[in-house]
This record gives structure tokens, C-alpha cells and sequence, in this order.
């Protein structure tokens, strides 16, 4: 028996002890010739159509090498739209530290909770949901920013970040 006719031999042999009724494909011609059947040779009929070949369509699933973790970042990605290392910290944690008007561009400077101080203008991006400094007022600024509900809906909001009694507030 040549080595490829083993092979075949126990690759069948293997199969059928796994429950599997189909067999691989042999690898030379002499080996693929089928036999008679006992009940070919005594007239039955032939057997019924081959089953049509099974494929596979990925339309309407999700890629299963890709993290489910990732799918849900994704549709969050107006939550983290804030580059900056403000956007690290809800606006609640940062503090307002010094407040400067009087300019054509008021500026003002906020703490975050390591200690670092920021500098931020109107139309800056501050906070985890993507707020934006709507106005640099003596003494406070104005945060606006949309908020997702409980039921998905977002919610436009603004936040008053203001100067401590014992804070800078410097005017020109």
C-alpha cells in the first residue's frame, strides 16, 4: 500500500470515529474511483442529488475578530470628540483658577485634578462630553455641552464654572 493510500485510509478511519459522515477528498485518481456498491450491482436506483454546497455570507453579522468593546467606543463618539487633556475630566472636577476680560479674547484658566493648570478661550473644547466654552464672563465661564440620557436622547446643558471668593479676577 503507497503512503498516500494510508493517509486516506486514516483520515477516513479518523473521521468516521468522530461521527462525520462525509469523506475528504483522495488524493491520486486510482484512489478516487468508487467501487460498486452490493446495491448498485443488484439494480437499485441511483442515489438522490448531491446537496448543494454550503457558503457563507457576512451581510447583517458583526466581524467576530473584532472586539465588541470597540463597536460600543464607536457609537459613544460624540461623548470623547474632545481631543484635548481637558477632555480626560468631567467638568465638575476641573476648579477655575484666574479669570482675564477686558481683552478682545477673554481668557481664563482652569485646574485639573492632578494640579495642572489649562488655559482655555470661547470655542475651546473642555470635559468628557464634548463641551465647549460659550463665553468668558467676569468671574465664571460658561460651558455648553450635550448630555445623553437614560433613554438615549441627548440633552443640550450648560455649566457655570465659577471663580472662588479668594480667586485672581484681573480687568482691564
Amino acid at each position: 500500500m503507497n503512503a498516500r493510500a494510508l493517509m486516506a485510509v486514516l483520515c477516513a478511519l479518523a473521521l468516521s470515529a468522530c461521527g462525520s459522515t462525509t469523506r475528504p477528498p483522495l488524493a491520486n485518481a486510482a484512489a478516487a474511483k468508487p467501487t460498486a456498491a452490493p446495491a448498485a450491482a443488484a439494480g437499485a436506483t441511483a442515489p438522490a442529488a448531491a446537496e448543494p454546497e454550503y457558503s457563507y455570507s457576512s451581510v447583517g453579522k458583526r466581524d467576530p475578530f473584532r472586539s465588541y468593546l470597540v463597536e460600543l467606543s464607536q457609537e459613544n463618539t460624540f461623548s470623547s470628540r474632545c481631543s484635548t487633556p481637558l477632555g480626560r475630566y468631567d467638568i465638575e472636577q476641573l476648579k477655575l483658577v484666574a479669570v482675564i476680560t477686558g481683552l478682545e479674547d477673554p481668557v481664563a484658566m482652569v485646574e485639573s485634578p492632578t494640579g495642572v493648570g489649562y488655559t482655555v478661550r470661547r470655542g475651546a473644547c473642555i470635559g468628557k462630553n464634548g463641551g465647549t466654552v460659550a463665553a468668558v464672563r467676569s468671574g465664571e465661564v460658561v460651558v455648553s455641552e450635550w448630555v445623553v440620557r437614560a433613554d438615549g436622547s441627548r440633552d443640550s446643558t450648560q455649566t457655570v464654572l465659577r471663580l472662588p471668593k479668594a480667586a485672581l479676577n484681573l480687568e482691564e
